[in-house]
Order: C-alpha cells, then structure tokens, then sequence
C-alpha cells in the first residue's frame, strides 16, 4: 500500500474492482430474478439481501472514492515537499560547490581577478538565520508529509480490510439467501412433480372407468331391446288374449329395472366425465406450476448463482 502515496496510477486497489464486478453481479442479478414468472415472482429473502449488497457495495465504492480522493491529496504534497527538498539540495550542493572553488583559491591561483562589484550586496541575500530557518521549514515539511502518508497508509490498510470483511460477509449472506431459495423451490416442485404423478395416476383410472362404464350402457342396450320388443309383440295379442298377466307385468318390471341401471350408469358416466375433465385441468395447472418452478431453478441457480461463483473477495 505504500506505493499509492508513490504513484496516482496505482490507487486503485483490487477491492475498487471487486466492488464494481459485485456491484454488477447483484444488478444482474436482480435483472434476471425479474424474470421470475406467476407466484415465484416475489420479494424473498435474496431480493432483500441484493438490495442489501447493493447498499453496501454502493458505500464501498463511494468511500474508496474518498480515499482515493485523499490518497491523491496527499501524494500532491508529498510531491510538493519532495520537490522544496531537491530544490533546497540543488541549492546547495550548487552553494558548496562554489565555496570548495573559493576554498581552494590562493595567491598563486591563476586567473583571479579584481571584481570590484563584489563588494556591493545585491540581490536577495538572506541573514544566517534564515538560511537556517528556511532549511528546516522544508524538513519539518517533508517530515510532517512523511509521517502523513504512514497515517493515511495505516487508515487505507484498516478501510480495505473492513471492505474485504464487508463484502464477504454480505457476499456470503446473499449466496447463503440463493441455496436456501433453491432448496425450497427444488422441494416445491418435487412435491408438486408428485402431485401430478398422483394426478396422472387418476387420470388413467378414471378413463378405465369410464370404458367400462360405456361398456356397460352398452351392454344394458341388448337386453332393454329384447324385453321392449316382446312387450311391444305381445300388445298385438288379439281380443281377450289382451291380459296383463304375470309375464307382462315382468316384462314391464324387467323394461323398468334396465331403464333405472342404464340411467344410474350415464349419472356414473356424467360424473366419471365431469372428474376427468378436472382431473386435466388440474393436470395442466400442475404442469404449468412446475414450469413456474423450473424457471426460477434456471434464474436463480445457473444465471445468478454460477455469475456469482466467479467473483473472488481475497483476504487483504
């Protein structure tokens, strides 16, 4: 971390880009679970901790903008007071080098010169004392901006380590909300799988039903013809022949207790029908459910889950 008081370019840690891809995930995320269709189209557990980590990465992001913002601050000054010190180094390395020449001057040294106008102070000579002074304003400088930038070193090593901690814990807390979520739907739709099973099973049994009971209108159909034939053929017995006796009043029993079966049978069938037609709606219902179902398994489990497996929070 020491080299983001170096260098502007290198202030941006890896928990800035982690923030931005989970950012993006979590967005993502809530795009596709928009998709959620029927019943599954609720505001569960995950939709509340996405919003949640959506928050959080949204704080993350704008104090790593912050520190940025400081960070680039304080590389200024460190800059500033790095370059008062080269300056003031120049000076005087330029300053003793000049005064090692006059140091080595003698009587004998070959091309001195009269310089009259050496003797006149002119331009911007400074008192001891401020040569001093001035010297020690840029070291007190350097060394306050020096110990500046370990404060702000030990402030941003402390920030991205509570934004790494942060960030996997909600992390966690979201991925913790989608396997829950998955579990509960995966468990919906095996009961309702079952349900159908069961519905399906219904179904085939009721149209066993139904055959035999056609089966057996039909078979009633033969039997009702012969009793009504004969009593129709005895109705032209001539004169007094004309008798209500014992064998057609049976006929007319007989005619009677077929007519009653045959219409108990068509309630049956009416009923069995009536059973059957909602037996295939609730079988389409079923079907459609678990449509619902296996949509949310694809949102929630393949888009959001697998996009989310690919974000990686390192330890800082």
């Amino acid at each position: 971390m020491a080299r983001l008081l170096q260098d502007p370019s290198k202030v941006h840690p890896s928990e800035w880009y982690t923030a931005n891809k989970m950012q993006r995930a979590s967005t993502e995320s809530q795009k596709s679970r928009q998709r959620r269709v029927g019943i599954d189209l609720v505001h569960d557990e995950v939709e509340q901790q996405l919003l949640k980590e959506v928050e959080v990465l949204q704080g993350i992001i704008a104090l790593l903008g912050r520190t940025l913002e400081q960070t680039n601050e304080q590389i200024r000054r460190n800059r500033s007071a790095k370059y008062d010190l080269d300056m003031d180094l120049k000076d005087k390395f330029t300053a003793l080098t000049i005064d090692d020449y006059c140091a080595s001057l003698t009587n004998d040294t070959p091309h001195i010169i009269y310089a009259d106008n050496a003797m006149k102070l002119e331009g911007n000579f400074v008192s001891p004392e401020d040569w001093i002074d001035f010297t020690n304003i840029n070291v007190e400088k350097a060394d306050k901006q020096r110990n500046s930038s370990l404060a702000l070193k030990a402030l941003i090593d402390g920030i991205l380590s509570q934004i790494a901690n942060d960030m996997r814990k909600q992390c966690e807390m979201v991925n913790n909300a989608f396997r829950n979520r998955v579990e509960e739907v995966k468990d919906a739709k095996h009961k309702l799988e079952t349900l159908l099973a069961m519905v399906m099973d219904e179904t085939a049994s009721q149209e066993k039903n139904i055959a035999a009971l056609k089966k057996a209108i039909t078979d009633k159909e033969a039997p009702v013809k012969v009793a009504q034939t004969r009593l129709e053929a005895r109705n032209h017995r001539p004169n007094v022949e004309l008798c209500y006796d014992t064998v057609h009043s049976s006929l007319m029993s007989e005619v009677q207790e077929i007519t009653k079966n045959i219409q108990r049978l068509k309630d049956a069938l009416a009923q069995a029908q009536t059973e059957l037609k909602g037996l295939s709606h609730r079988q389409l219902s079923l079907e459609e459910e678990i449509k619902v179902k296996e949509n949310t398994l694809y949102i929630d489990e393949v888009l959001c889950m697998q996009m989310r497996e690919s974000v990686c929070i390192n330890n800082y």
